[in-house]
């Protein structure tokens, strides 16, 4: 816990929990093997039914060695409290306070486990953990990147040793943003770890939360790096990749940088597993409206010059593919609206071959930056996901 919060009796970590209708018995054993003064705030977000009472308040109420409350709108987080979400609402958290709003949305487009995780990621950054427990669909797959990109730890249950189990845990884990697959046992003994070395090192990092010894040693990082992997990230933004180094110490509970240098070194999956924290992907449809404005009006200076029947159309870093469909989207509605006969090509790279490979999928469980109107032309549903028509 840091001074601060310690002075503002503030939650060490908050925990998002996620699980559906079946998730009773995972969430029992969680708290059956949690100490009663973690100092941690838990959130669960439950799959429930909007018409019909819960009880999962009461239940777990019995089995908890902390109190279980029923979330209100603009209830405080609370160090050893559970936090439980109401029938029929989006439970959500902002600037240490939980937000409920109701009705929920409808059940073709609610996913209250990705919402929490999301606004944890925004609202804690690396005191945020999310954990995906039993369930079926694929709910909070998405917030799990969020909340690695803010730096926090990411969770999924466990069937047996160590593989996730089918359903939401297993999606969790097929996106690559899972840190650990544990267990619902053993989970509480790995966020005590966690908040120990939080603390330990809490001292060592600035005003903004990024570790001051490690600038020192930064070359040495990625010149190990570059050595295990081939790619160079030297070139990327300094604050960035730090942050990204400091978050893997964190997970593996890593003292200092010349420790994590070594384990660098002598793990062969370690330098493979910081690449991908270095390039976590966070995008969405249209992410930047303003740019694609400005490509609107270049591409219709294009369509309207006689000369030149083909367009070229180069996005690099593509990540999992968003951008690509948002630039086939934008010029395939400029040539319709105009009539006109153009041959368009749109190239997608990334050096993170897993991203490229859902981009060339195109199955989108989550579609945020779409209208509702372009979703219905440019987008056809299949088994929860959504495809863009090619």
């Amino acid at each position: 816990m840091s001074r601060n919060q310690e002075a503002s009796g503030s939650p060490n970590l908050v925990v998002g929990i996620g699980a559906s209708a079946g998730g009773l018995e995972a969430f029992t054993a969680f708290f059956a093997h949690l100490p009663a003064d973690s100092g941690m705030a838990f959130v669960l977000v439950q799959h429930l039914s909007p018409d019909h009472e819960s009880w999962l308040t009461e239940i777990l109420g019995r089995a908890s060695p902390i109190p279980v409350v029923e979330a209100e709108h603009d209830m405080r987080l609370e160090p050893n409290r559970v936090h439980v979400i109401p029938p029929d609402a989006t439970l959500t958290v902002e600037d240490g306070r939980l937000l409920v709003v109701r009705p929920a949305p409808p059940r073709s487009s609610r996913r209250p486990i990705d919402s929490l995780f999301i606004s944890l990621a925004h609202d804690q950054e690396e005191n945020a953990v999310s954990i995906v427990l039993s369930g079926i669909g694929n709910d909070g797959s998405a917030g799990l990147a969020a909340v690695k990109d803010a730096g926090g730890l990411t969770i999924a249950q466990a069937e047996f040793d160590h593989q996730a189990m089918v359903g939401m845990p297993q999606s969790a884990a097929a996106t690559g943003h899972v840190d650990y697959v544990l267990p619902v046992e053993q989970m509480p003994a790995r966020l005590i770890e966690y908040r120990d070395h939080l603390a330990l090192v809490a001292d060592r990092k600035d005003s903004d939360g990024t570790r001051t010894d490690a600038a020192e040693h930064l070359a040495t990082v990625l010149t190990v790096l570059r050595t295990k992997t081939g790619h160079d990230f030297s070139n990327y933004k300094i604050k960035t990749v730090t942050r990204r180094i400091q978050r893997r110490m964190q997970v593996i509970q890593s003292g200092s940088v010349p420790d994590y240098i070594t384990r660098l070194r002598e793990d062969p999956a370690e330098p493979e597993l910081l690449f991908r924290d270095l390039l976590i992907g966070v995008t969405e449809f249209f992410r930047d409206p303003a740019a694609f404005q400005s490509l609107a009006v270049a591409v219709e200076a294009i369509i309207e010059r006689p000369e030149g029947p083909s367009l070229r159309v180069w996005a690099p870093a593509c990540s999992t593919g968003e951008e690509v469909y948002s630039l086939a989207i934008t010029l395939r509605e400029l040539i319709d609206a105009r009539g006109a006969n153009l041959d368009v090509q749109i190239f997608g790279t990334d050096i993170d071959d897993r991203a490229i490979e859902f981009a060339r999928a195109g199955r989108y469980q989550r579609v945020v930056g779409i209208s509702p109107e372009r979703l219905k032309r440019w987008f056809f549903e299949d088994e929860g996901v959504f495809c863009p028509i090619r």
